[in-house]
């Protein structure tokens, strides 16, 4: 074999022979990669996994080229182990010279003016202004879900205009953020023209839990392909030596054997033994044929750690130095930064890069217009890196984190995350303060940024330096530190530790000042969230006896809020509101428009729970008048949603309605998804009550699954129960059981468990009731709806008592022949409904008395009862159960010998049971009717009519008769709105656009007369 020294190709680069090296091996692969490029593909992302140097990018690289072939936008990007704390470093990785090449129209057009979501993923984006931490006065939580979706909303703008493959390498490597994020994408852009693909070493996943519980999810949800890659066989190795040389495959079978017992197939080995062999010799071109294949006594690196260092060890003492540098940077490294820590000339730095980058160690590109160094293979760094030793190591990164931090001068915050980096990984008691210092600032972006996670390691690791340094004790802690770490904690959920925290930097805080009242409000809020009640309201108090000793008004009505919110989870309704009740002339003095519109929001918003006076419209309007003074939002939201709620159990359908359509405004100006699920909860109750069943369907199903992919557990359980009810009433039980099912284990009552989310618990035990009723098994639906009344209350909630749980207890009992029971819930239920003004829970009362009445053997009366109850339904509206009612009625009124307007009932409520696809209730009132010795009408016979309600049909005969408003109210004993109303639900129905066409159709359909 011929010394490296004295063969001419020993010092001649062996990269252009790499890029020879074709793909062999992965054509099944490649075949299924490329079949996620057809339209429509459920799949939205692919993970390639496979161990070092088994191929995993070049197989992503080549997939990437053919999907460019066919018209497919691609965005690359890496992780890297210097970046596992950087917030979203893979996304600004791959995405950020997209952005930057928009110009800010486009992109506000694309992002639909969201570009302040995006600045929280982008910085870059983001003009110098405050921190974001101060831009924002909404919940942690939502804010991170509406950032979420905003990108993904800009990501489906930017795919189509061309579809989009975003290619993102390491994945094992990923930051905790970016790993959230691929989660939450992969959710949202299934079936369209948009492809994550995603590499990662097999070997390193499992010391990585995060990526393991994303891609577990991922696969289960059924959206995510993963492709484990295989070391080549004998075979593949051969047609490789043989297409990279150009010889026949006879000529190097022997060889190629050899190499693959070797190199056991792994391609990076496989590939660095032959540019070795090359190196040395071993193989040469002669006169233009590549010869040296019957060579067999030949040194051969033994693994893939000994082909990196043979390569390394053939470079010069200075060209390993900037390798070392390289490696222990861990990123793409600027070139004035390598001249700035080499303490090389310039001539001798450009001539090591150089050979690094010949030798094929280190790849050279512009980026952002300046010259950056990267490995080609992150395999070759981490070999490197290992070799290193741990004391020469430490000693590196300090001496780089010290070279950066001169670097970038005044700007060395901007760059905290890659310091903080570095100077932890010295153990230089000189730089310890340091540390510190960038740890704390990195901390501090990232939980600006609302990267939780990222923050809490970070502020971890800055609290145990300081307080190893100080033995434990806390003085001289940074300011800000363990709040800062209490916050991230509470963000997570760890309650128990942000309360530890939370104490910590209170014990720490002076009595009788502002910080201290402050501290004392967190404090007491995590300490009621972690079941600690008494000792919350002890914090609470300490609080404000230090608010009032510092004179501070606000702090101390907010300390009140907390008290009011901590009083009213637990159910203490009344003492919630005289607590609410007493900071109002508190607010009122202080003036801030803000908080004071807090005051009224809480007030109307326990009014609406418990029993609403007639003062609680006049709070929330208040609310609103005051949120818009404070450019709120938030709480401007949350009091127009309590007017809708208020509207709606009171049975004014139309001021509803409008109020849904101002909340979904407020929702898109809020660019909140969130906010948008909690408006269409009551769509949806409303399309049910009205009888849109198909277009409440839709809606059910579709906020099912954003609210799942949004983690919203609370509203999921009562989403899921709503969409149940129209299964249930069209009879698909199946389906219905599902979705009750779910929202039992989300609300943790699907076993043996009780729950402990009031808003979870009773909706889904609510839903249970409705389901076993509907199935026949009323036992089992009367102790569910029990248990759900035990839980709800206790809570003083009357709300969630009158809407469906109380009806649905009577109901049973009554099918269960437990007749006095079922008088009692009536009772019962007539209590709180009156007492709440609660129109449709009195309506639900009469109904009940009426069938009690019946049962006792008293068909008359119920008779009478069931009409009014049936038009107190209809005048709600609430269409469903009205003509479940008169389905009833027309029994009785059989029964008494009423039978032609029995007759007239059935006929009535035939076409409602059509239009509403409720096949049961339809069968049965067709049996009726054949009982009455009438032929049922065709069943599609419900489209012509769309459903009309009995007095939605008087009332649509006497506008054709061209009467006004004030007269029909006047014929019909009902007052002007409620005219109003039913004529707006009459025009959606028969499709028509005003009073004109309303008789005209009233007349054509031979329906003018009575």
């Amino acid at each position: 074999m011929t010394p490296a020294s004295e063969n001419p190709l020993a010092s001649v680069s062996v990269d252009p022979l790499l890029g020879q090296f074709p793909l062999v091996g992965r054509k099944e692969e490649l075949a299924q990669l490329e079949a996620l490029l057809e339209p429509r593909h459920p799949v939205s992302i692919a993970l390639i996994s496979g161990q070092s140097g088994s191929g995993k990018t070049r197989l992503a690289r080549e997939f990437a080229i053919r999907a460019e072939r066919r018209g497919w936008r691609v965005a690359r990007g890496r992780a890297y182990p210097v970046e596992q704390g950087v917030p979203y470093a893979l996304f600004s990785d791959a995405l950020q010279t997209h952005l930057d090449a928009l110009d800010a129209d486009t992109l506000a057009v694309l992002s639909r003016g969201g570009e302040r979501e995006l600045e929280y993923l982008f910085p870059a984006l983001a003009p110098p202004r405050s921190p974001l931490r101060e831009r924002e006065n909404v919940d942690p939580e939502e804010l991170r879900t509406r950032i979420f979706w905003n990108f993904a909303e800009f990501l489906k703008s930017y795919a189509a205009r061309s579809p989009l493959l975003v290619c993102l390498d390491d994945l094992h490597w990923a930051d905790a953020s970016s790993l959230e994020l691929i989660h939450f994408l992969a959710r949202h852009i299934s079936g369209l023209p948009m492809l994550l693909l995603c590499t990662y070493e097999a070997a390193a996943r499992d010391g990585n839990p995060r990526l393991v519980r994303v891609e577990r999810s991922l696969i289960s949800l059924g959206i995510a392909q993963t492709c484990g890659l295989e070391a080549f066989s004998r075979e593949q190795v051969a047609e490789l030596v043989s297409r990279t040389f150009s010889v026949p495959a006879g000529m190097v079978g022997e060889f190629s054997a050899l190499l693959y017992g070797w190199t056991r197939g792994n391609p990076f080995f496989v590939g660095e033994t032959l540019k070795s062999l090359v190196a040395t010799g071993a193989l040469a071109n002669h006169k233009g044929t590549w010869v040296g294949w019957n060579a067999r006594d030949f040194s051969l690196p033994g693994s893939i750690r000994d082909a990196v260092i043979t390569r390394l060890a053939r470079l010069s003492t200075e060209v390993q130095a900037v390798a070392e540098l390289a490696t222990v940077i861990g990123s793409r490294a600027p070139y004035p930064l390598l001249a700035s820590i080499s303490g090389l000339e310039e001539p001798q730095l450009i001539a090591a890069l150089e050979q690094l980058v010949a030798t094929g160690l280190l790849v050279e590109r512009a980026e952002g217009g300046r010259v950056v160094y990267d490995f080609r293979y992150p395999v070759v760094r981490q070999v490197l890196y290992e070799e290193l030793g741990l004391q020469r190591s430490r000693l590196l990164h300090g001496a780089i984190a010290e070279a950066m931090e001169a670097y970038w001068g005044d700007a060395a915050l901007q760059h905290a995350d890659e310091l903080a980096y570095h100077f932890a990984r010295t153990d230089a008691e000189r730089l310890s303060l340091k540390a510190v210092t960038y740890l704390m600032a990195a901390g501090q972006a990232a939980l600006d940024r609302h990267a939780d996670r990222e923050a809490t390691e970070y502020l971890q690791a800055a609290l145990e330096r300081v307080t190893g340094s100080a033995g434990g004790d806390d003085d001289g802690m940074p300011p800000g530190l363990v709040t800062d770490l209490a916050r991230c904690y509470l963000r997570l959920g760890e309650y128990e530790t942000a309360r530890e925290l939370w104490g910590r930097a209170e014990r720490s805080s002076e009595p009788g000042t502002t910080a201290h009242a402050a501290l004392c409000r967190l404090y007491g809020l995590t300490t009621f969230w972690c079941g600690r009640h008494g000792e919350a309201f002890d914090v609470l108090d300490r609080g404000l006896e230090s608010a009032a000793r510092a004179g501070d008004r606000a702090t101390r009505i907010r300390l009140r809020l907390a008290r009011f919110h901590c009083l009213q989870e637990l159910g203490r309704a009344r003492d919630a509101l005289e607590e609410v009740r007493s900071t109002l002339p508190e607010a009122e003095a202080l003036g801030d428009p803000g908080l004071l519109g807090r005051v009224h929001r809480s007030l109307a918003l326990l009014h609406v729970w418990t029993s609403p006076p007639a003062a609680d419209e006049e709070h929330d309007w208040r609310a609103i008048e005051l949120a818009q003074q404070a450019a709120d939002l938030q709480i401007e939201f949350w009091a127009r949603w309590g007017l809708a709620v208020l509207w709606g159990m009171t049975g004014d359908a139309r001021r509803m309605a409008e109020g849904l359509d101002e909340l979904m405004v407020l929702a898109d100006r809020a660019r909140s998804p969130v906010l948008k699920l909690w408006t269409t909860e009551m769509a949806i109750e409303h399309a049910y009550a009205t009888g849109r069943w198909e277009e409440g369907i839709t809606m059910g199903e579709h906020s099912v699954d954003v609210a799942r992919n949004l983690n919203q557990g609370s509203l999921l359980a009562r989403l899921l129960v709503l969409t149940s009810m129209f299964y249930l009433g069209r009879g698909d039980l199946d389906r219905a059981k599902a979705l009750v099912d779910e929202a039992r284990e989300i609300s943790g009552t699907g076993g043996a468990g009780k729950g402990s989310d009031i808003y979870q618990v009773v909706p889904a035990l609510t839903g249970l009731a409705h389901y076993r009723v509907a199935v026949g098994e009323y036992e089992e639906g009367v102790a569910a709806a029990r248990r759900a009344l035990e839980v709800a209350e206790e809570t003083g909630f009357h709300l969630l008592v009158v809407h469906r749980l109380l009806p649905i207890l009577a109901e049973g009992c009554l099918w269960a022949g437990r007749i006095d029971e079922a008088e009692a819930v009536g009772r019962r239920l007539r209590g709180h409904a009156e007492k709440m003004d609660h129109k449709l829970g009195i309506a639900w009362a009469d109904a009940c008395d009426a069938l009690v009445a019946w049962k006792r053997g008293d068909p008359e009366r119920g008779a009478q009862g069931m009409i009014k109850a049936a038009e107190e339904l209809e005048e709600i509206p609430m269409i469903p159960y009205a003509v479940r009612i008169r389905r009833q009625l027309a029994a009785r009124l059989r029964d008494i010998g009423e039978t032609e307007q029995a007759v007239e009932e059935l006929r009535r409520i035939h076409d409602v049971f059509a239009k509403l696809g409720a096949e049961v209730e339809l069968e049965k009132t067709r049996t009726q009717m054949r009982e009455l010795g009438v032929r049922p009408p065709p069943k599609g016979k419900g489209e012509g009519m769309a459903g009309l309600t009995a007095r939605e049909l008087q009332v649509a005969r006497l506008v054709a008769r061209r009467k006004s408003n004030k007269a029909v109210g006047k014929v019909l004993g009902i007052s002007d709105r409620t005219v109003s109303t039913h004529l707006s639900n009459i025009y959606g129905k028969l499709g028509v656009t005003g009073r004109t066409q309303l008789g005209d159709f009233i007349r054509d359909q031979g329906l003018l007369q009575d």
